[in-house]
């Protein structure tokens, strides 16, 4: 006599059992999850940091770069000042001086400025005026150096000079000297800005790790009594803000990128007129970056990447070593 199985003892097939299993349990569930308000808060200000950073790298950048073409064109021109004087005529000086100044070696070329010419160069300060005309206004003769021979400066200075009295000569060896001195303040002022923003990076991932760290304890409690080691339960700690890093970097350095990319079309909006803007590109270039200046946000990613997973590493070893001591 056949009897029936209750319906509880029937074999369950594993499609079955495999659904009815619980959901939290996931063998590779992160410590951490992404999506926590760790995760999104700190990837806010990473990426507000790093768009910061970005944004000094690159100005330095932009800097640098003006300065060294400001000083290269600088260097490769010189200028000689004509004092006017009553016992001789002054376009036949300009014109003596000029001549001796083509026979030099390494002179490329030379331009005697017309007063009209010499008036402009001060109408940015003095404004414009008719009553300048009367003035008696030094004669400028800009010179071009053959960078590729240039001339000994100090022998050519002397030589003009006593030759041609009332004749000066400028190297514009203050204006290089000013630039640069400039420049390096600038360097060493985004420098100065850029450690600042690592250091407090670093201190809110440190705060970040503790966070997650404790938030976490009873996962943490479980993976040492099973044999886990610290080094094993710090790199899943260093993987998650590393990811974070990334994410925020590539963020916040893109935004800066995308800034870049605007600013000729800012300064154009943000200028009284069309003189006034092509003074600053004149001044600073058109500010937008090149490869190096794209390279640069490239550094920064990777810096940020690396303080957060470096740091993390730090905050979370020290912090697992306190407690198993």
């Amino acid at each position: 006599m056949s009897t029936v199985e209750p319906a509880s003892a029937l074999p369950v097939p594993y499609k079955a059992r495999k659904q009815a299993q619980p959901k939290y349990a996931r063998p590779n569930a992160p410590i951490v999850p992404p999506g926590s308000v760790t995760g999104r808060s700190l990837a806010l200000v990473i990426a507000i940091m790093g768009f910061l950073a970005s944004i000094t790298a690159c100005g330095v950048y932009v800097v640098f770069n003006a300065a060294n073409v400001w000083t290269n064109r600088i260097s490769a021109e010189i200028t000689v000042q004509i004092q006017p004087r009553a016992d001789t005529s002054g376009d036949d000086r300009t014109a003596e001086i000029v001549q001796f100044l083509k026979d030099q070696n390494g002179i490329a070329r030379v331009t005697p400025f017309s007063q009209e010419q010499s008036l402009k160069l001060v109408e940015p300060w003095i404004g414009r005026s008719e009553v300048l005309k009367s003035f008696a206004i030094p004669k400028l003769i800009a010179v071009q150096i053959d960078t590729s021979s240039p001339p000994d400066i100090a022998t050519l200075k002397t030589v003009l000079e006593s030759k041609f009295p009332g004749a000066l000569l400028d190297d514009h060896g203050l204006w290089r000297n000013e630039i640069r001195r400039l420049t390096r303040l600038l360097e060493i002022g985004g420098i100065g800005m850029l450690f600042l923003m690592a250091m407090a990076t670093a201190a809110v991932i440190v705060a970040a790790a503790t966070s997650a760290l404790a938030s976490n304890r009873e996962i943490v409690s479980v993976l040492n009594l099973v044999g886990a080691e610290e080094k094993f339960i710090a790199r899943q700690f260093e993987t998650h803000f590393l990811k974070v890093g990334v994410k925020a970097g590539i963020f916040g350095a893109g935004l800066a990128g995308l800034l870049f990319l605007c600013l000729p079309y800012i300064t154009e909006g943000i200028s009284t007129s069309a003189t006034s803007a092509a003074e600053i590109r004149r001044l600073v270039g058109a500010g937008t970056l090149d490869i190096g200046g794209y390279a640069v946000l490239v550094v920064v990613v990777v810096a940020v990447a690396l303080i957060c997973k470096l740091t993390s590493r730090y905050g979370v070893r020290r912090i697992l070593n306190h407690q198993n001591s």
